[in-house]
């Protein structure tokens, strides 16, 4: 049995919140001490303690928050974690020095995001001095780490992880996708780099859209009224439907008939391993880690980032050929079997949690004296 205090403290739910909440449900059954510091009356507090974890909130607004860093030395004085966890940047450097005085066994980021590192003093500090491992999702974000000057040495791949169990195989039905309206639908944070403005308009430039398709889109952000306005100005009221932040999306998922994420840069898409769950053909574009998800024309179709006529050509030919759509869901199902399971994801983690407490202990500073 382990000890960890994961950190993640976001006020908002996306994918990293969702994938850390994943993570902490495959840990606790496993016998592991799971305590997690976290922003106060979010999502993520909240369906963390119905998992059965142990939360301590706090809210961080400054990398050099005094308040933060006392908050955080209590906190590690009480729960005494082996393995300090961090799940967002923020708190990596209070965290990091706070561990200083109450000792850990190791230090782990799980980075998320493809974004490239800022060229800080305080970035510098946070990713390189005292971290014993960063932990990437997908080979995309280890290779830009390394180009933004991260030792190699000190990454690890390990690809997120799906309870597959929501999400009931599908069967093909012969005249689904002709005689009935088609659902492309997408689930994500409304924010510029899922690059959904692409999407309402390739909408607009398939000719029978209005007979054919409807799109729903699942999620919530900053560019929710911008998108609302896009779609009014294309006269695409009757075929698009803004369903909101879905605390448990699965049911959406069910209902779609195609997924779509037009993102301009991601990491490694949890909405997409979703979308693959649910036996989903999936259109995405050629970003980040998602060709790392999904493999052009063999369990879905891959363009290029902001090119809405290539998203539309896309649209149109999982339209026109059901058949073939299916077969990409049957086959991305498939390969979510096999290589992002949960119990795949759990049992890395704890082999590189395990490799570090074979370690010999940190010495304290009192057993020099």
């Amino acid at each position: 049995m382990m000890s960890f205090l994961f950190v993640d403290t976001e006020p908002v739910w996306r994918g990293g919140q969702d994938q850390l909440l994943t993570l902490l449900r495959g840990l606790i059954p496993r016998g592991h001490r799971v305590h997690l510091i976290c922003h106060p009356k979010t999502l993520l507090e909240e369906r963390a303690r119905e998992a059965g974890v142990t939360v301590h909130p706090i809210s961080i607004r400054s990398e050099l928050s005094l308040i933060a860093f006392i908050r955080m030395l209590v906190i590690l004085a009480s729960v005494r974690p082996q393995i300090l966890a961090f799940n967002t940047p923020r708190p990596i450097l209070l965290g990091n020095l706070a561990s200083r005085f109450i000792k850990v066994r190791a230090r782990i980021i799980f980075r998320r995001v493809n974004f490239p590192l800022r060229k800080n003093l305080i970035t510098r500090l946070k990713y390189n001095w005292g971290i014993d491992c960063i932990v990437t999702v997908s080979e995309s974000i280890r290779e830009q780490l390394q180009l933004d000057g991260v030792d190699g040495s000190r990454i690890r791949t390990i690809y997120e992880g799906m309870d597959l169990s929501p999400f009931p195989k599908r069967e093909f039905h012969p005249t689904h996708g002709r005689s009935e309206l088609a659902v492309v639908g997408t689930v994500a944070h409304f924010s510029p780099e899922k690059g959904l403005r692409y999407l309402v308009e390739a909408a607009s430039l398939i000719p029978d859209v209005h007979s054919r398709m409807r799109f729903m889109l699942v999620g919530d952000g900053e560019c929710r009224t911008a998108l609302e306005n896009q779609v009014r100005e294309h006269g695409l009221e009757d075929c698009f439907h803004f369903a909101g932040f879905q605390r448990r999306p699965a049911p959406y998922l069910s209902s779609f008939d195609y997924f779509v994420l037009p993102s301009l840069s991601e990491g490694l898409s949890s909405a997409i391993l979703s979308a693959m769950a649910a036996s989903l053909p999936v259109i995405a574009t050629n970003v980040g880690g998602i060709p790392e998800l999904i493999q052009h024309e063999e369990n879905g179709l891959l363009v290029a980032p902001a090119d809405a006529v290539a998203l539309a050509q896309a649209i149109q030919r999982l339209g026109d050929h059901p058949e073939e759509a299916f077969d990409m869901g049957r086959r991305g199902r498939l390969k979510a079997e096999r290589q992002f399971t949960l119990q795949r994801m759990i049992l890395q983690v704890e082999d590189l949690c395990s490799s570090f407490l074979d370690r010999p202990a940190p010495v304290s500073g009192a057993a020099h004296a």
